[in-house]
């Protein structure tokens, strides 16, 4: 079984442009758990998962550590959440992405997850454009399908 015959082809997909305000959006309206960035050439730039948001969002313990009264300005907290609100995709997303093509097996597409601690890839054509994206979730989905087929 091949990834084009598993993968989601209703994906989002941002700009480095985009703000951090509406890739909270897409994420958690659309229930996604990641967005892939794309130029305009469609072709992949990097990728931003929940995981990064959260982590750009949350707060740099080291900077508590040294002022600790400052870890109670709550207010201050929020207002730093705020700021984040207008920072660019291209400047919190993670450029180096694990991909996978159309045309390679499932089995061969979930090992790179599993090696790479990644829950999902990006799939793109021969021409490099982004066309879709696999979860492990998609790749258990078919397996048991195919296995276990309801009667």
């Amino acid at each position: 079984m091949k990834v084009q015959s598993v993968m989601s082809t209703n994906i989002f997909t941002i700009t480095p442009e985009t703000t951090v305000r509406e890739i909270w959006i897409l994420l958690f309206t659309k229930h996604k758990n990641a967005l892939p960035v794309i130029g305009k050439d469609k072709k992949l730039l990097g990728i931003i998962t929940k995981e990064d948001l959260l982590q750009a969002l949350y707060p740099n313990f080291e900077q508590y550590l040294e002022d600790i009264p400052s870890f109670e300005n709550f207010e201050k907290l929020e207002d730093e959440v705020q700021e984040l609100k207008s920072v660019k995709a291209k400047n919190i997303m993670y450029a180096k992405v694990i991909y996978t093509r159309t045309d390679t097996p499932i089995m061969r597409a979930l090992s790179r997850m599993i090696v790479r601690r990644v829950n999902q890839l990006p799939v793109l054509s021969d021409d490099d454009e982004v066309v879709g994206m696999i979860t492990k979730g998609d790749i258990f989905s078919a397996l048991f399908k195919k296995e276990f087929p309801r009667k």
